[in-house]
């Protein structure tokens, strides 16, 4: 078993965890939120299928209602021709031009029908033309969409092949801190998102920013205990070449 370091030395390995962690916490970071970006992805994709998919629906609807108004429409042209056919067969003109009347009513009814078929068959064309093109935008948008989900796929891979390497890294450097320091700058590292070491710089904590007593940023200078910041509890040290008053 090896000589126990000394506290100015745990410091400085210290120093070095926190890059290897700092890094970590930052890596790990993006990769808890691909699983969020590639599901805002889905989702999108899923919004728009769906939209396609009522609008479908709603122009089926549309083609329904333009074959009732054309079957309706047949009905009562044929209507039409029976009543014009028994206009020959009245005998008094009371009667016959209660039937004209008859006759006028349906083809003015007709007249509205006819031009509700049209309206219809333009809405169903209008309608046929946009759901083509949110096709086409569907299309091209499922395959950017790949193209994203490999390239976090690619991106995740990387990350932890790195984190793999970080964690060797940090294997080496455990070692040679003491257990209460470690446990103390791991539970700062936990709590302070990823930042458990932080190096003093005019007089103050690069981490809270919060300035530090005289006596503080000597103490931290000259490394013989543990020292930490009052407002943030990250624990603090001073480069060797900064000069200290």
């Amino acid at each position: 078993m090896g000589k126990k370091k000394s506290i100015k030395e745990q410091v400085g390995f210290l120093i070095e965890l926190q890059v290897v962690d700092g890094e970590i916490f930052v890596l790990t970071a993006e990769k808890n939120e691909a699983p969020s970006k590639i599901s805002t992805i889905e989702k999108e994709l899923e919004t728009k299928k769906i939209g396609i998919q009522q609008a479908e629906e709603s122009t089926k609807a549309l083609q329904v209602k333009l074959k009732d108004r054309e079957v309706s429409l047949q009905q009562k042209e044929g209507e039409i021709k029976k009543l014009e056919g028994q206009l020959y067969q009245i005998k008094t003109n009371k009667e016959y031009a209660t039937m004209l009347t008859e006759i006028q009513g349906i083809k003015a009814d007709n007249s509205l029908v006819e031009e509700e078929i049209l309206k219809l068959m333009d809405a169903i064309e209008s309608a046929k033309k946009k759901i083509a093109e949110e096709k086409e935008l569907f299309k091209k948008g499922e395959a950017s969409a790949q193209k994203e989900k490999v390239v976090v796929s690619a991106r995740l891979r990387e990350i932890d092949a790195r984190l793999a390497e970080l964690s060797s890294k940090r294997n080496e450097i455990v070692p040679n801190i003491g257990k209460q320091v470690l446990a103390r700058y791991e539970r700062v590292l936990k709590n302070r998102d990823g930042l458990a070491i932080t190096q003093v710089k005019d007089g103050a904590c690069s981490g809270c920013h919060m300035n530090l007593p005289p006596q503080v940023v000597s103490a931290a200078k000259i490394r013989e205990e543990i020292i930490a910041c009052g407002s943030c509890n990250r624990i603090l040290y001073v480069d060797d070449d900064v000069e200290v008053n």
